[in-house]
């Protein structure tokens, strides 16, 4: 796949398009049950009708029609495409799937259509009918034909629109599966899971965090995030090449941005911090507001305030898919998604892959077009296990009742290193239980398109080989050699590897960036992080080094070169470093 470098004119198209168009809780389980709210009402000039289930003793082959109705709390209308099993039988009750689309995508509306069909994410609807699950896929709120603005997951208003469309459904569909509730309390508990990758991710979680009636049996999100204030803006420096794509694909879809949600990518895209006010909105709209439990003041500008306290997650079923070599949305996301919900006592499971949003040609990713087999962003498996196969057994163990459907997935984490090689491990490893390094003094220049500064850690895989998977922890002393910085300087870190069967060329063109993964350090001093989890297996005589870059394509005008607060600084770097080696680890089955 051929990528092109966007650049400087890219961000001010998009910056123009922006601006034209301008206390913690505990467990919220408790033993009285909620009873069903009414059905929302049918939109405006629509009339909906639900086909009528088969004569007794008879079945039929299953229909998709499509919904609109109008959100009572929101007023929105949102519209969604029901699809039947693919044969109902009279008298028989099936568990339902919930389907979200990607950010500025729409609902699947055609279960044939390629694009769903042969999705290597759980877009194909089709699959899961023909295994007898009834599916909802939904134009999301401000997306296709649905009403309102993007505000990116907003518990007020994206999140109360799928409230309703859980009350449609067990209100009209009469073919719905019940059950005992996960946490056990209610005997007659809707049989629900989600399906969906990155915004379709998201809204599972959303869902679960903010039900009352706590329907959601089983999620299976994909390359989603955790906090989008992390996700979008490490150390305070956006990810300007995305920032730029989300916004251009957003701003442009459906109805677009909410404005004050447009106001936070053009500050953004400008290098300006975030105010109070859109950290308020970012965090909030995050799976962290939840598992974390800080309340937040207000959601959307002065004035505003949230509707949701940040009650802990109840307890859940969930599998979590995240791409190694995803730039958008990376590991660590699904890692602290995967540590939140695990603590609820479900069947929480981590596995990774080398697909994600990768697959969108948006960041340049030369050690993937060298190294990395050919449509290696398109590979959805952890080892031999697809996420289509996983999510399945997953789904027919905690939606069907079905005894050991899920011993297909492993319990314990699968680590993806490449294609077709992954290793499993029973913890993610992070912190100071990896391999300690010392990182040597160095020199990089802050706000320079450069090379990497390599910093060799006399690291060597052995005779056996070793594998790099988990979350690297740095700490480092950043100091500027000409006095105190003007500005506020910005490097990027991340981990190199030189294979030992490449030539002795110049070092920094045999270092390979592992997994594409960097992470800006801002200001000077102490630092304490950790860096983007990464897998990786090393053959006998491969080396690993810390590579520290001036600026990084990844962050196009946000490092220490952006329009607010230039900085180009020479900086001495030295500290410790400790890696995730895990030894040589058989490949997982």
């Amino acid at each position: 796949m051929i990528m092109n470098r966007p650049h400087a004119t890219l961000v001010s198209a998009v910056l123009a398009l922006l601006l034209a168009a301008c206390g913690h809780a505990s467990d919220p389980v408790d033993d009285v049950t909620v009873s069903l709210p009414p059905a929302p009402p049918d939109a405006p000039d629509h009339v909906n009708v639900v086909p009528p289930p088969p004569a007794p003793g008879q079945s039929r082959d299953g229909l998709s029609y499509d919904v609109y109705i109008q959100v009572p709390a929101t007023g929105d209308l949102i519209a969604f495409t029901v699809f039947e099993p693919a044969t109902v039988e009279a008298g028989k009750k099936y568990p339902l799937l919930l389907h979200g689309h990607g950010g500025g995508a729409s609902r699947v509306t055609n279960k044939n259509d390629p694009q769903s069909a042969y999705s290597p994410f759980n877009d194909n609807v089709g699959f899961f009918t023909e295994h007898g699950y009834g599916v909802i896929s939904m134009d999301q709120r401000g997306h296709g034909e649905s009403g309102g603005q993007i505000r990116l997951m907003d518990p007020d208003y994206e999140g109360r629109d799928l409230l309703a469309i859980l009350d449609w459904a067990e209100n009209r569909l009469g073919w719905l599966a019940y059950g005992r509730s996960v946490d056990g309390r209610d005997p007659h508990n809707l049989r629900v899971g989600g399906i969906g990758g990155s915004y379709g991710g998201a809204f599972q979680m959303l869902l679960h965090d903010i039900d009352p009636r706590h329907r959601m049996d089983a999620l299976v999100p994909e390359a989603t995030w955790h906090d989008v204030r992390d996700a979008l803006s490490p150390a305070g420096t956006v990810k300007t090449l995305w920032g730029t794509f989300l916004g251009l694909r957003l701003g442009t879809a459906g109805n677009g941005l909410d404005p004050f949600m447009r106001s936070i990518f053009v500050d953004g895209l400008l290098g300006r911090p975030l105010s109070p006010e859109q950290d308020d909105l970012a965090y909030y709209h995050s799976n962290a507001y939840f598992c974390n439990g800080r309340p937040v003041a207000t959601n959307g500008g002065p004035g505003t305030q949230p509707l949701y306290p940040p009650r802990r997650p109840g307890k859940i079923h969930a599998m979590f898919f995240q791409g190694m070599r995803d730039t958008l949305f990376n590991f660590n996301e699904a890692y602290r998604n995967y540590q939140c919900y695990r603590q609820g006592g479900g069947d929480v499971r981590l596995l990774s892959y080398q697909a994600g949003h990768n697959a969108t040609p948006v960041i340049p990713d030369p050690g993937g077009d060298l190294f990395q087999p050919l449509g290696h962003m398109f590979n959805s498996r952890c080892g031999s296990l697809s996420v289509h196969d996983a999510a399945l057994a997953f789904f027919d163990e905690h939606l069907k009742g079905i005894e050991a459907a899920a011993s297909l997935v492993p319990t314990q984490l699968c680590l993806s290193l490449r294609v077709d090689d992954a290793v499993l491990v029973d913890e993610v490893m992070t912190g100071h239980a990896g391999r300690e390094a010392a990182v040597p003094a160095a020199t990089v220049v802050a706000g320079l398109p450069e090379l990497p500064t390599v910093v060799e850690l006399g690291i060597v895989a052995g005779d056996n080989g070793d594998v790099l998977g988990g979350i690297p922890r740095l700490e480092i002393d950043i100091e500027p050699l000409a006095g105190a910085a003007a500005g506020e300087p910005v490097i990027f870190a991340g981990i190199g590897h030189k294979r030992a069967l490449l030539p002795n060329l110049p070092l920094p063109l045999v270092w390979d960036l592992v997994d594409n993964q960097v992470m800006p350090i801002r200001g000077s001093g102490h630092h304490e992080i950790d860096l983007v989890g990464v897998g990786e297996r090393l053959q006998p005589g491969d080396r690993l080094a810390l590579l520290l870059y001036g600026s990084h394509d990844q962050y196009l005008l946000s490092g220490s070169v952006n329009a607010t607060q230039p900085a180009v600084v020479p900086l001495r770097v030295s500290g410790r470093i400790w890696l995730p080696l895990l030894g040589p680890l058989p490949p997982a089955p």
